[in-house]
């Protein structure tokens, strides 16, 4: 079981779940204070219902998985999320640098729990991470939060076929990907961010993945050594992906990194993605809105869904691109520097 990942004996019931995701913090109010973005999930970990234990075995038949690897471990693993039971309007506590806070807002429908601290700076001098930390009196929980400076540069990233195979173009094969095999890396893209991190770069993970398979996208970050950053995923229920709605809504995504880069008006942020589907569509978009913070947007060739001159052409066309769109096949093309 993941670190981030906890069973409660004092105010929540004793199969409670809770996780804490790694996130950011900027400065606010001309430096006075930093923004911290909390966020994690709170469920209950007991059996499935009847209709959730239904919706799986649907799930397995659609999938096509043979009896030994819908037992797996690896298959439970990633399925686990989807079968717990959210939480809702529960109080979360926290802690950062050893004070106590108690979140704003209450757990969603979803059990996801987001919101903002704002904290005096002095709790953060000479620090460029801490950690946030729930704490149950038996095995309290932790997870980093990076300290954006008001300058430097952020690297977003997508992660499903920029840094890890999953085949998106492909419902089938993408749904296998992430539910029934191993994850493994695309060549060479770690090397090139640890490069890039150690020039200084600070990253934040964006991508369509659920949170339900967080345990599962941290550890794949860890063995693969890609630098740890912030992650944002997005939440999804069975049922969604039944009905064919896995894949995470352009303006889900779109909100997410807009957000980031207006909130941080002073970074210059490293965009990188795929051909697969619209991240170019989507990171032209915000360079438009955003021309002097955008530095660079890095596109890996994907052969189902390439990125050609007419789609090229396109894309300068509407947006009036000042930053230029680099497409790679090799993570070496992309250099040893972010920008």
């Amino acid at each position: 079981m993941d670190a981030s990942r906890s069973w409660d004996h004092s105010s929540l019931e004793s199969q409670t779940e809770v996780q804490l995701y790694p996130t950011i913090a900027y400065p606010v109010d001309r430096g006075s204070l930093w923004r911290v973005q909390v966020q994690g999930r709170i469920c209950q970990n007991n059996a499935p219902s009847l209709a959730k234990r239904l919706l799986l075995k649907a799930f397995i038949r659609a999938l096509e998985l043979d009896d030994s690897t819908a037992k797996s471990s690896l298959f439970h693993d990633r399925i686990h999320g989807f079968l717990v039971s959210p939480l809702s309007r529960e109080r979360i506590h926290v802690s950062i640098n050893d004070q106590m806070y108690v979140l704003p807002r209450k757990s969603k429908s979803s059990g996801l729990f987001q919101c903002r601290l704002d904290l005096p700076r002095r709790l953060f001098e000479s620090q460029q991470e801490c950690s946030i930390r729930w704490d149950n009196g038996i095995r309290p929980i932790s997870s980093p939060v990076f300290l954006a400076q008001e300058s430097g540069v952020s690297v977003i990233t997508d992660i499903d076929d920029t840094i890890k195979h999953t085949d998106v173009c492909s419902r089938r094969r993408m749904l296998r990907r992430t539910f029934a095999e191993p994850f493994t890396a695309i060549e060479g893209m770690s090397e090139i961010y640890q490069q890039w991190a150690s020039r200084g770069a600070m990253f934040h993970y964006v991508s369509s993945s659920p949170w339900q398979i967080y345990d599962s996208l941290y550890e794949f970050l860890q063995a693969a050594q890609f630098p740890i950053g912030s992650m944002h995923l997005k939440w999804f229920r069975l049922r969604d992906e039944l009905i064919k709605r896995f894949i995470i809504r352009r303006k889900s995504k779109f909100g997410v990194i807009n957000n980031m880069v207006k909130r941080m008006p002073q970074r210059h942020f490293v965009l990188v993605g795929d051909s697969g589907e619209k991240d170019p569509e989507m990171y032209a978009k915000i360079a438009s809105k955003y021309p002097k913070q955008i530095v660079r947007i890095c596109i890996r060739q994907i052969d189902a869904n390439p990125i050609d001159p007419p789609r090229l052409h396109r894309i300068y066309k509407r947006y009036g691109m000042i930053v230029p769109i680099q497409v790679y096949s090799s993570a070496k093309q992309l250099g040893s520097s972010p920008a």
